[in-house]
């Protein structure tokens, strides 16, 4: 084997990806006990360890799945797109592979001290200071090796992916290093202190992890279609309202809260603009999908991008919706907007990085996925489990929230209200979990070469220069 067949990074890359997996069904599986604790109370007393209570299961879970299976997996598979779309090969691949053990003993250290020591009880933060400062460092070597994929011009490849890429390497550092000073480092006053905790957590979700989500749509969309972005000038608008409108997503949950009454209305109204910016990114979604029904069937890569890219603008529209005047005093305390979470993170991020998967992997490690009913099981227990549960959990939270209105409703009948929905929300995590437990058994029989390669080795046959269009469909 030569260095065109694993170049620098891709064992990096491999790290991370099968960091998030390990990552992914851990986190996942925490989740499912925690909800099964809300479903049946006894459980807590079965379990008597103190790190299986539900107030460190569910940071613990959360931690897992925001910094293990998602950003180890985007910060994965951008280490073999990047190099790709800039024509720019990375170099010192030994120090990538050392930031990639890095962030992989990171989330091992969080979770276990969240799980013995408890989680911190900061928003956003629940893993302890030395393991955000572990989290920075790692980030700093593979965004330094990122940057290479900016390109040499900014007139050369495609633009849209390269301002996503940078908007979200720059977010990660400075929102986690500015949260940690002041929440941490200095003694800010309780006030500064609740908004650092909002507003960081707006940083993670919208200028961090979504933007990374949208370098790859924007990216191997095109890519697999064999179409190009119809307007740049609206993708241009929509990256600009991004940058502007993303750090203040997160005030719209605290209205009526202990903060300044002006940000909680420029957290209203940056979630009713980021509707409209997610309808504007939708136009550009429905160039590129139109008409290739047939070509997703066929391409488990180009499917879950699909479903990754429309649930992107689905759950920027249900946060519109959930900001509104009429909404938002009725669901501000339910569990209706963890249905938001659960698409943003769920149906758009978690589609977006298993479709990059089957894209790019085997461009760095040379091997083939089978034609095999196992991608579709994948497929359709992500889509449904996370879709059911985000249905469930958005009904719950309206008959929670027209409940504690109603100061005719003792607040103990309330549990007998959400107890179906809890029930059919635990289901549907674990459908969710088995399409997991599928996704990678397929890629460690495929990485281990336990069957014969039934499907093409990549969409991309050079491993330099990613072209405009899919060579050959990735069946499913």
């Amino acid at each position: 084997m030569n260095r065109n067949e694993f170049p620098p990074g891709s064992a990096a890359a491999l790290v991370l990806i099968l960091g998030s997996l390990i990552w992914s069904l851990l986190g996942a599986g925490l989740q499912l006990l925690a909800t099964s604790q809300l479903l049946v109370p006894l459980l807590d007393r079965l379990i008597a360890a103190p790190w299986f209570s539900y107030g460190r299961l569910v940071p613990a879970s959360q931690f897992l799945l925001g910094f293990g299976w998602l950003g180890s997996g985007l910060l994965g598979v951008l280490l073999i797109l990047a190099p790709r779309f800039s024509g720019i090969a990375f170099r010192y691949g030994r120090l990538l592979f050392g930031g990639a053990l890095l962030w992989q003993l990171s989330i091992f250290g969080g979770l276990t001290q969240i799980l013995l020591e408890g989680p911190s009880g900061l928003v956003g933060l629940p893993q302890p200071h030395f393991v955000s400062l572990l989290l920075v460092l790692s980030f700093l070597v593979l965004g330094t090796g990122l940057t290479r994929g900016l390109g040499r011009t900014w007139k050369s490849g495609p633009v849209l992916p390269r301002l996503y890429l940078l908007l979200g390497l720059l977010a990660f550092p400075l929102g986690l290093g500015t949260a940690e000073v002041l929440l941490r480092g200095t003694s800010a006053p309780g006030s500064v202190q609740i908004i650092t905790q909002v507003l960081w957590h707006s940083f993670y979700q919208h200028l961090w992890l979504a933007p990374l989500g949208l370098v790859l749509i924007f990216q191997l969309l095109p890519t697999l279609t064999g179409r190009a972005v119809n307007s740049l000038h609206l993708g241009l608008l929509a990256w600009v309202a991004t940058c502007l409108l993303g750090g203040w997503l997160g005030t719209v949950r605290v209205s009526d809260g202990p903060i300044p009454s002006w940000m909680q209305s420029a957290g209203v109204i940056a979630a009713m603009l980021m509707g409209v910016v997610a309808l504007g990114n939708g136009l550009l979604i429905q160039n590129l999908t139109e008409g290739r029904w047939e070509d997703s069937r066929r391409n488990v890569a180009l499917r879950f991008i699909a479903v990754g890219a429309w649930s992107y603008a689905s759950a920027y529209l249900l946060l519109a919706f959930l900001a509104l005047p009429w909404f938002r005093p009725v669901l501000a305390f339910t569990v209706g907007w963890s249905a938001f979470f659960e698409i943003f993170t769920y149906l758009f991020l978690g589609s977006v990085l298993a479709g990059s998967i089957y894209a790019l992997l085997p461009v760095s490690r040379n091997f083939g996925w089978p034609s095999s009913s196992a991608l579709t099981w994948h497929f359709w227990g992500t889509t449904l489990g996370s879709g059911t549960t985000a249905s469930c959990l958005l009904l719950a939270g309206a008959f929670q929230g027209l409940a504690l209105n109603d100061p005719g409703v003792p607040i103990s009948t309330l549990a007998s209200y959400l107890r179906p929905f809890l029930f059919v929300a635990v289901f549907s995590q674990a459908v969710w979990l088995f399409g997991q437990i599928v996704f990678s058994a397929v890629l460690l029989a495929g990485l281990l070469r336990l069957f014969p390669a039934a499907a093409p080795m990549a969409v991309f046959r050079d491993p330099l220069v990613i072209r405009p269009a899919a060579v050959d469909p990735l069946h499913g």
